[in-house]
């Protein structure tokens, strides 16, 4: 019921369906619970497809909810996801994987919902965030020659949430290390053991990193005051010279060393997680190398562009 409650919430909000006008609102709302596997929840899509309908879902399964996404995409389905979002900033947070089990029903809530039968796609996710968490920040350069994928960037790109709904969605493991203008990063990330294609360089606009830094300031001046018993320290952190400076070393070292630019500006996490698993996708095919487990699930995906592409006259 927690997709329900939180739109007739969000209905509050429009007049033409407030509470007060609820008798005039032209929307019809069905509720389908006990979704727990893939051909309900294709059922489910194509019926919203066949009526234009747009989904709404609380899935906590991660396998599940990343498959309604994509077949959501797929068919052109609208939807919103209610409760990804919400456990991934939690996981972040809590420095722990969640469980990937229901917890709506009182009959399972009741049961302990470590003793579910899990499928292998689950624990590779767990997997993947605990190694994820532990390579965060460039805190365990040694962990880099085991990454799938490896985030390089200048501070404020998003590379530590980006690595969590990587690790969460796509159950890929991953490392990111910082690039600052004063401190050669780690020997570990020029390993020949390591594959360029599989590091990717964050870049951003400079004016929206210059406010995002200034921000990030304002949030911690007065932790700084209090920490400098009120005395006021110089930072260049947020200083354009500096900035601009910063970027180019990260942008030098990208081109130096064959690493794949993504300029994350305006970008939503999640579509940068996306366009990220496509081109790792893309590279190691080219390779003829696979993921252990992370192809066979983007396998469906695959197929039913395939399928798509050939319905329309594709190549």
């Amino acid at each position: 019921m927690t997709a329900q409650k939180t739109l007739n919430r969000a209905f509050s909000q429009f007049d033409s369906c407030s509470t007060l006008k609820k008798d005039d609102c032209e929307l019809q709302v069905n509720v389908f619970s006990h979704v727990t596997n893939e051909e309900t929840l294709a059922g489910l899509i194509r019926r919203a497809k066949d009526q234009s309908a747009l989904m709404i879902y609380t899935l906590s399964d991660p396998e599940l909810r990343s498959k309604s996404s994509k077949m959501c995409e797929l068919s052109a389905v609208h939807s919103v996801d209610l409760m990804g979002p919400l456990l991934d900033g939690l996981s972040y947070f809590l420095e722990e994987a969640p469980l990937g089990t229901p917890g709506g029903d009182d009959k399972i809530q009741r049961q302990d919902p470590r003793k579910a039968v899990l499928s292998s796609s689950y624990y590779r996710r767990i997997e993947a965030v605990e190694f994820t968490l532990k390579a965060d920040d460039g805190s365990a350069p040694w962990l880099l020659k085991d990454a799938d994928v490896i985030l390089v960037g200048v501070s404020r790109t998003g590379k530590t949430p980006l690595s969590v709904v990587l690790a969460q969605q796509f159950g890929l493991k991953v490392a990111n290390i910082p690039l600052v203008l004063e401190v050669p990063p780690p020997k570990e990330l020029f390993d020949p053991c390591i594959d360029s294609d599989k590091v990717m360089c964050l870049t951003i606009n400079p004016v929206e990193l210059k406010r995002i830094r200034l921000n990030r300031l304002e949030r911690s001046g007065a932790k700084q005051l209090e920490e400098t018993g009120g005395v006021k320290t110089a930072t260049n952190y947020a200083d354009r010279n500096y900035l601009m400076r910063d970027l180019k070393n990260a942008r030098d070292l990208a081109r130096d060393k064959g690493y794949t630019e993504i300029d994350v500006t305006g970008r939503a996490v999640e579509e940068t997680a996306s366009l990220i698993s496509e081109l790792l996708t893309q590279k190691l095919a080219a390779k003829n190398i696979e993921f252990e487990g992370w192809v066979e699930e983007m396998g469906g995906y695959v197929d039913a562009l395939a399928t798509s592409a050939k319905s329309e006259g594709k190549d």
